[in-house]
């Protein structure tokens, strides 16, 4: 045995489907270990992409999702994806391979410190340097990207240590490496009780439901609790959503450049269940919210409890079982019948203001877009959203729900990341309908990858807003400048390049050719890219 062929082994044991890759010598011993082993290896055209599939995957999955380059270049290229689930609590683990432990410091190919690169984005970073104890590095390294916060891991794995021969007898034993996972607990008993006493006294409680809900398989718990009590429901903007089906409650996303119905500013409780206390909420510090509102933060991770100006009481706990308990434990509480009639109506009239953005006769618009889209929706349908101007109109008109697997960019913002997250989406699920709404700015950073989607029958519909801009930067430059500085693009004929590269391109004249177009992509074995040119605008035009 190699160790190359005990660091596939370890994987497969944690359930490890795919490993995203570009192929390289640093390589070269793992993925003949691949090969043998039959564990399957999704090729990309840029490091990025890989990086980007393994942060997806774990997105998706909940559980860590593995992508492998080469070395020194292409390890900085696939920090792209690792970067992205640093922000947001992705579990993910870049493997990159280097040079040997010989000639490390001397100057071989592309020597350079990647642990120390990665460390500053990673929950976990090492080198391998005895093959023997590859088991225990792997398993710290799902242990801390599952744990508290998920998070992205990394081990460079030099390339002797990838071909050392390996005497079975000699490897480390991990107990029950296999059942690595999340731990889930409940809040004190006394945190609990003076939470439920301040929901009771309360009249105007908001519950802002961020990532930590859904890594905590808290969806049910949370719908149960807001439906219960009659409570609105926020979630922050590219935050994982836990909103599976439609329900009253459901106020959309907070923090949204376009901005959003007027809610936190006027509740007098803010219960933030698995999420962070950062910009998009105000810091939770006033004007964004009232001086006298109480705050609640229920997080898994005491680290995250403890980061910026704090709450008036912290729960550690995973939200799921904190608001389960909450709501056993809060049988005398009354709805918030009132308020949250307030909310809907704030809610929907900030729809109507977004829907009437669209003038007769001006031309195709992104709305065109999101109606087709909801015409196809089921309730497997996997979307995905990639681009500044695009997501928010998504957001503010197509969100009625906001399941797990829903994808945005998450955190970070990045833009760029949907064609590789599509692809991760079809590995995951075979079976499921997957639709990627994209902006033209966002889907020319891996526009390549659709080659590699087409040649490995990786299916998909790509429905792409096209209005030649960075349209959220144009609109916020011409607002403040009176004109837009390196916003404006030029124009691609986006369905020739896609039939180039092996998927399939249709291009639209008018909006009821774009809802046949989506039918036929979500039937497709390879991509379908539906260009879509729109005119330029995003919901704050209308505000």
């Amino acid at each position: 045995m190699t160790g190359a062929d005990l660091v596939v082994s370890e994987l497969q044991l944690r359930g490890v489907p795919f490993i995203a890759t570009l192929c390289g010598h640093g390589l070269d011993r793992l993925d003949l270990a691949c090969h043998g082993s039959g564990m399957r290896l999704v090729d990309v055209r840029n490091e990025q992409a890989a990086g980007y599939i393994a942060e997806a995957t774990g997105r998706l999955s909940r559980s860590v999702g593995v992508c492998a380059v080469s070395s020194g270049v292409a390890h900085v290229n696939a920090l792209t994806g690792v970067c992205n689930a640093f922000f947001d609590g992705a579990p993910m683990l870049l493997i990159t391979g280097s040079g040997p432990t010989r000639t490390t410091g001397l100057g071989h190919f592309q020597d350079l410190d990647q642990v120390a690169l990665a460390a500053p984005i990673c929950k976990y970073a090492e080198v391998i340097t005895i093959p023997e104890r590859i088991p225990q590095y792997l398993n710290e390294a799902f242990r801390e990207a599952l744990s508290g916060t998920p998070g992205p891991v990394h081990l460079t794995i030099p390339q002797d240590i990838l071909s050392a021969e390996i005497d079975e007898a000699d490897i480390a034993l991990i107990p029950d490496s296999s059942s690595t996972g999340p731990s889930l607990s409940s809040g004190d008993s006394s945190s609990l009780d003076r939470f439920v006493s301040w929901l009771r006294n309360s009249s105007r409680p908001l519950l802002i439901a961020g990532s930590g809900v859904f890594y905590s398989n808290g969806e049910s718990a949370l719908v149960e609790f807001a439906e219960k009590f009659a409570i609105p429901v926020v979630v922050p903007i590219w935050d994982r959503g836990s909103i599976p089906q439609p329900i009253d409650q459901f106020m959309g996303v907070i923090g949204a450049a376009t901005g959003g119905p007027s809610l936190i500013q006027d509740a007098d409780l803010i219960i933030a269940a698995g999420s962070n206390c950062d910009y998009r909420v105000g810091y939770l510090q006033p004007p964004a919210i009232q001086k006298d509102a109480k705050v609640v933060s229920i997080h898994a991770d005491p680290k995250q409890l403890a980061l910026g100006f704090g709450a008036h009481l912290a729960i550690c706990g995973d939200p799921g079982s904190v608001l389960r308990q909450a709501t056993s434990n809060a049988e005398d509480v009354q709805p918030k019948s009132e308020w949250l009639n307030l909310a809907r109506e704030r809610r929907e009239a900030f729809r109507d203001k977004c829907l009437s953005a669209r003038k007769a006769g001006a031309g195709l618009h992104a709305l065109d877009i999101i109606e087709a889209v909801k015409c196809v929706l089921t309730e497997e349908t996997i979307v995905i959203m990639d681009g500044g101007n695009i997501g928010q109109w998504c957001h503010h008109v197509l969100c009625d729900r906001y399941p797990g697997h829903w994808l945005t960019c998450g955190i970070s913002g990045v833009v760029g990341y949907g064609i590789p997250a599509a692809m991760a989406a079809r590995l995951l699920f075979p079976d499921r309908p997957i639709i990627l709404i994209s902006g033209d700015g966002a889907l020319t950073f891996t526009i390549a990858e659709l080659e590699a989607a087409a040649r490995q029958g990786l299916g998909f519909a790509i429905a792409l807003a096209d209005d030649q801009a960075w349209g959220i930067t144009l609109t916020g430059h011409e607002q403040a400048f009176g004109q837009g500085i390196t916003a404006e693009l030029g124009p691609i004929d986006y369905a020739n390049m896609a039939t180039s590269f092996g998927a399939n391109g249709i291009r639209i004249e008018n909006p009821g050719e774009i809802l046949p177009a989506l039918k036929t992509g979500l039937r497709a074995n390879v991509p379908t890219l539906i260009h879509v040119p729109v005119i330029r605008g995003n919901p704050k035009d209308a505000q």
